[in-house]
């Protein structure tokens, strides 16, 4: 998945390989390679106790996590307040 604007959010994954890599986190989530975003890849959260996170694709997410046991968190845009 490329990053198009598409709602995505982020889910963790635990390892204990090192950094997993995204078909791995993709498997290990229970979802589709092409639902996780490439562009922002597999980001260490806490890398020394194995816990990473990656981007998922909305739909892809809330049938992996049931089955994944991992987290689902939300991934608002971030933007400025008041005027421009």
């Amino acid at each position: 998945m490329a990053t198009d604007g598409s709602e995505t959010v982020l889910m963790t994954v635990r390892t204990t390989q090192g950094t997993p890599t995204l078909r791995e986190a993709a498997r290990t989530l229970g979802v589709p390679k092409r639902d996780v975003d490439r562009a922002f890849g597999v980001v260490p959260v806490d890398g020394e106790r194995g816990l990473f996170a990656v981007k998922v694709r909305v739909g892809a997410a809330s049938e992996g996590a049931a089955s994944s046991g991992e987290g689902v968190f939300s991934n608002p845009r971030i933007a400025t307040f008041g005027r421009r």
